[in-house]
């Protein structure tokens, strides 16, 4: 368990990662820093968060965490200023260099200068209150695309937090944009499988097979499967597999053991999380997944809402990613005008949260003063003052529903197909039009 250290004279933060019984660590905390530290990853995710803006040392040296764990953590809470401490040897390491290079504002080797890491922790810390001084709002947001109070949210966190303990497949639904790939990434740090790997494979990419993929240091091609060993795979849009590698992956998960085409045998121990935008029922139906592959894959479901369903979400969504850019980018931006909050907080976001991360980049980098206006937005202005703009996307929602379905001659299978979209989601859709009742009016109903 880890936890922050202050100092008593000094309201700072630091969060020690590793270690172990450092002599330094007893130094420093003989010299009047109250120390908590953090051996597991998992309760690092909460910890971070609580502490808020810190100053983060990661003892490298001893090899507690996997390199990729602790950087996709690192990588995650930008809101921390972090420190390195690595063996020698290990700069040789183009992995552990780069490591340093992106994230960390300094680094240490073996033996430690006491006297500089304290200089160095103290000067950070003097540099995080003069940055409290010019971003208040620090410290405010939570964990990245999970983050938000509405209900749909807090049901997926609790979701997170218990199938982060089970070890089976989980299938991760929801439209484009909201944050799948994110919501893998949470279940893995919050599970035991988080010292390992999380290896992303984009399903359309794989097509001859499960090597395809270069590893960076080496050059040379691995096999996914093997990659993911102790971890998790990925597999982002499973309805794009081909039935090829369909058949491997339900071969590997029969027997535990894999022959690549080039004649190598893989075996290991792998976690399968897959992503889609479709309802995993409307994909085996549709033949697009192979019966049994599905029901060993269909053991937990999880559904990212849409931001649309979490409206009250999209205004701490949108101050978070004005925070984050406006620190990246050094802007002037701080915060949005009522009629930017108006306007944001009307729009449906088809894109969902990946789209609002856009809108919110491009005005923090075209920004030219504090306040971000409505018209620096890239959002389809009213067309008439008399109407919302969520009135006429609602209505332009509708007309194109009854269009597709009188395509369709009212199969409603055949219309979700054609929209892109599942058969939940399009009854969903029927239902909030209330068309549902009435299939065979729909030209009819298009002109009343």
């Amino acid at each position: 368990m880890g936890s922050a250290l202050f100092m008593s004279s000094d309201p700072g933060a630091l969060v020690v990662f590793g270690g172990g019984k450092a002599e330094w660590l007893t130094t420093l905390e003989q010299a009047g820093w109250m120390c908590h530290r953090c051996y597991d990853l998992r309760a690092a995710e909460g910890l971070l968060i609580d502490v808020g803006p810190c100053i983060g040392v990661i003892d490298l040296s001893r090899d507690d965490f996997s390199l990729q764990g602790i950087a996709a953590l690192v990588n995650r809470n930008k809101q921390v200023r972090w420190l390195a401490l690595v063996r020698d040897d290990q700069l040789k390491s183009d992995a552990i260099c780069q490591f340093i290079v992106n994230f960390c504002i300094d680094y240490f080797t073996a033996p430690l200068p006491i006297s500089q890491l304290q200089k160095t922790i103290g000067h950070q810390i003097g540099m995080l209150q003069l940055e409290r001084k010019i971003w208040p709002q620090l410290g405010q947001f939570g964990h990245l695309g999970l983050q938000g109070e509405s209900e749909s949210m807090k049901k997926l966190r609790h979701q997170v937090r218990r199938v982060a303990a089970t070890d089976v497949p989980v299938f991760i639904q929801g439209e484009v944009g909201t944050g799948k790939e994110l919501a893998a990434q949470a279940i893995f740090q919050a599970s035991k499988r988080a010292r390992a790997g999380f290896v992303r494979v984009a399903c359309q990419q794989l097509t001859s097979s499960w090597c395809d993929h270069r590893d960076d240091d080496s050059g040379e091609s691995r096999c996914l499967l093997s990659a993911a060993h102790d971890g998790v795979l990925f597999l982002d849009e499973i309805a794009e597999l081909s039935d090829a590698r369909q058949r491997e992956l339900l071969q590997y998960l029969q027997d535990g053991e894999f022959t690549t085409q080039c004649g190598r045998k893989v075996s290991g121990d792998v976690r399968l999380m897959l992503a889609t935008r479709h309802d995993p029922e409307e994909l085996l139906n549709d033949g697009k997944l192979r019966q049994d592959l599905y029901y060993r894959l269909n053991v937990l479901n999880i559904s990212v809402p849409a931001l649309r369903e979490r409206q009250q979400d999209i205004m701490q969504l949108a101050n978070f990613f004005l925070l984050k850019f406006a620190r990246q980018y050094n802007s002037v931006a701080r915060h949005f005008s009522e009629e930017a909050e108006r306007m944001l907080q009307a729009y449906v976001w088809p894109g969902n949260v990946r789209e609002l991360l856009t809108q919110v980049k491009r005005a923090v980098l075209l920004a030219e003063q504090a306040n971000i206006d409505a018209d620096q937005l890239d959002i389809p202005r009213l067309a008439d003052d008399k109407q919302s703009l969520k009135k006429i996307r609602e209505e332009s929602e509708r007309t194109a529903l009854l269009a597709v379905l009188e395509n369709n001659k009212g199969q409603i299978s055949a219309a979700a197909r054609e929209l892109g979209v599942s058969r939940a989601t399009m009854y969903r859709l029927l239902n909030k039009h209330d068309l549902l009742s009435s299939p065979k009016s729909f030209r009819q109903s298009a002109h009343s």
